[in-house]
């Protein structure tokens, strides 16, 4: 099940449009993938997307919308500032994060770095980074081994929920050329 905002968003307001000009892409990260909407939209141009998503009812939704389409890679799984169990706010589909939890009894996932991820799944190289992950944005990218990988990655397209100027400073210390669009921001090598 893909909520209608989302379907929206993605497939009629194309607000993900300036990843088409990127032609056929090798490896796709979809951080915040939530029921899969962009690694299906950009499924056509990818040769292995990795859908990473941490809300428990939000991967079920994914891994039933993308049972079809063998590129992508559904990962229950949360990308963070370290390694280890994280809280998480139990929201409504799209809307869980890792930051700022004020619910009495949230759920925990486990959590990896960028770094580490990449690591473990044995990624030399990330042509496209999507990451909508609900203010965790900051975090993962200020990760201390954030610059480990920061050559590994050619673009991101991101859609921020806070702290845009914090994440701006520190893609553009890791090498990034970063610069707004209409639905986020846009970061290059």
């Amino acid at each position: 099940m893909i909520s209608k905002r989302f379907f929206e968003e993605v497939f009629v307001d194309e607000i993900y449009k300036p990843v088409r000009k990127l032609g056929n892409l090798k490896t796709i990260l979809d951080l915040g993938a939530t029921t899969g909407e962009f690694s299906l939209w950009v499924y056509p141009q990818a040769q292995k997307i990795y859908a990473i998503e941490a809300d428990k009812k939000a991967f079920f939704n994914l891994i039933e919308n993308v049972k079809e389409f063998h590129k992508i890679v559904p990962i229950y799984l949360s990308i963070a500032g370290k390694n280890g169990l994280r809280k998480i706010s139990s929201g409504d589909i799209g809307s869980s994060s890792i930051i700022n939890i004020s619910e009495d009894n949230p759920r925990k996932v486990r959590a990896k770095t960028l770094a580490t991820f990449l690591a473990d799944e044995k990624i030399d190289q990330v042509d496209c980074l999507k990451i909508d992950v609900e203010s965790a944005e900051k975090e993962i990218f200020e990760a201390e081994d954030f610059p480990q990988v920061a050559n590994k990655i050619k673009y991101i397209i991101g859609e921020p929920h806070s702290y845009i100027k914090e994440i701006e400073a520190v893609l553009r210390k890791n090498g990034f050329r970063v610069r707004k669009y209409q639905y986020g921001y846009i970061a290059q090598k």
